[in-house]
């Protein structure tokens, strides 16, 4: 433990000891204190990627704990740095770091929300997205879950500890951001014109080859169309095959 870490910090961690990511509340104000967590992807992610090619399994790079919350850390106070809308960090220690609160849970919100309440928000999630894409920076996490919304109804991106293997082009881990954002809206079942919020993505970050290449996936995996059809091979292939065919099929006119 720092010897320069306040005292609140270093009563809440004591407390806390056993909680990876919790809030704190000091001076009428929110902050979240969050542990690291180990990285990686397992054998299986491994093999399911270099077979299907699909974005989303891209394996994480292996990091200790200690190495995710370094890593995380330092991350943040560089996009904060470029403006993006980011939690700012107020301390940190070995292993630990502790952000402001950014807003509620944007997953949350959209639950039973009215259409236009939506439509406003998942555009303001496509364009902190592109926002962070365009200044030369990639998520590694970017499901709904990890967005927020402010009272003043802005949209903030959180948890930013997976990484890639070095090498990897930053166009590619850009592509996965946007594939896995739209992979997690299917499988929250949210009702939304998904090419307009391609588009709308697209126009705003610049990637304008990634509409292509979300049809080219469309084309390689039209297939599962047919098989998910029977119930007795939707049950084998698991909800997974199902979303991914809801969202293959509402990429059908891109490209």
């Amino acid at each position: 433990m720092r010897d320069d870490l306040p005292q609140w910090i270093v009563e809440a961690d004591l407390a806390h000891k056993d909680e990876e990511i919790f809030p704190v509340d000091r001076g009428g104000r929110r902050y979240w204190f969050k542990r690291g967590r180990p990285t990686g992807s397992t054998l299986i992610h491994h093999l399911g990627y270099r077979l299907t090619g699909l974005p989303f399994l891209r394996p994480v790079e292996r990091k200790s704990a200690s190495q995710a919350a370094g890593f995380e850390a330092e991350k943040l106070k560089r996009l904060k740095e470029k403006g993006l809308p980011v939690p700012g960090i107020v301390a940190e220690a070995e292993g630990f770091f502790v952000m402001e609160d950014l807003g509620e849970c944007l997953a949350g919100r959209l639950k039973g929300a009215r259409e236009a309440d939506t439509d406003r928000w998942l555009d303001g999630v496509v364009e902190a997205l592109a926002t962070l894409h365009r200044a030369g920076e990639y998520h590694g996490a970017s499901q709904i879950r990890n967005f927020v919304l402010d009272r003043e109804g802005r949209v903030g991106i959180i948890d930013f500890e997976e990484s890639f293997e070095a090498g990897s082009h930053l166009e590619a881990l850009q592509f996965r951001d946007l594939f896995l954002l739209l992979y997690s809206l299917h499988r929250q079942k949210l009702d939304t014109d998904y090419p307009k919020l391609i588009r709308h993505y697209i126009s705003l970050s610049g990637n304008e080859g990634f509409g292509h290449e979300l049809h080219r996936l469309y084309e390689r995996f039209s297939w599962l169309a047919g098989l998910v059809e029977f119930e007795g091979i939707r049950r084998r292939l698991g909800s997974d095959a199902e979303i991914l065919h809801r969202l293959f099929e509402s990429l059908r006119s891109e490209g």
